[in-house]
């Protein structure tokens, strides 16, 4: 078991890891997405297991956002494993709001300071989450672009070590194997199934 008693995970991402956590009237503090599903098979499949779960997802969030409240969302909670998904927010600018948009280059740079800074708080273990799709129409010009955001967290993740998730191609795979399933509610946020996925994608991913 890759994991031990007395770590600390903490998930943060945009709104796909977000799902209402931040929600003070929600009595899940996890929300509802791939975040609660992985603390639900942890559970089930290693009830002894003594870990606490945190998500501090934020819905909007692009690397820029992440950077600004590092050090309150990551550094007093001190996990020793954290879970990164992002980069659908950094993309989603191109077409729709270009003020927004962080090209590719200055994400990975982004995503290189936050793990650094992340490091210097004393995390122990890093994983990183590939981002996901954003339209229902898989030839686009910004599911294009999501595809090469991936290609680069997943060098980053080789080049630091860490295990890599790749969730985006778990979800085409399912709706491939399925189309006459709803995987996402808008071609972007997961629904109950696609955020499973992610989920059994992350446990397969760490070893858990």
């Amino acid at each position: 078991m890759i994991f031990k008693n007395g770590d600390r995970i903490l998930f943060q991402g945009d709104s796909i890891t977000d799902c209402g956590c931040r929600d003070t009237s929600n009595a899940n503090p996890l929300g509802t997405g791939y975040v609660s599903v992985v603390r639900g098979l942890l559970s089930a499949r290693h009830p002894e297991l003594k870990v606490t779960v945190l998500n501090r997802g934020s819905s909007g969030d692009r690397t820029e956002e992440l950077l600004k409240r590092w050090d309150d969302d990551v550094k007093p909670l001190q996990p020793t494993w954290l879970s990164i998904l992002i980069g659908i927010n950094d993309v989603y600018g191109k077409t729709k709001t270009p003020s927004r948009y962080i090209p590719i280059d200055a994400f990975i740079a982004n995503y290189r300071t936050l793990i650094e800074r992340a490091k210097g708080y004393g995390v122990q273990r890093l994983v990183l989450v590939s981002p996901t799709v954003i339209e229902d129409d898989q030839d686009t010009e910004m599911n294009r672009m999501i595809a090469e955001y991936d290609a680069k967290v997943q060098l980053l993740a080789r080049e630091i070590h860490a295990p890599y998730v790749p969730a985006r191609t778990k979800l085409l795979s399912a709706i491939k194997a399925n189309p006459t399933v709803r995987w996402t509610s808008d071609g972007c946020h997961p629904t109950v199934a696609g955020h499973a996925v992610i989920a059994q994608a992350w446990m397969e991913a760490v070893g858990a």
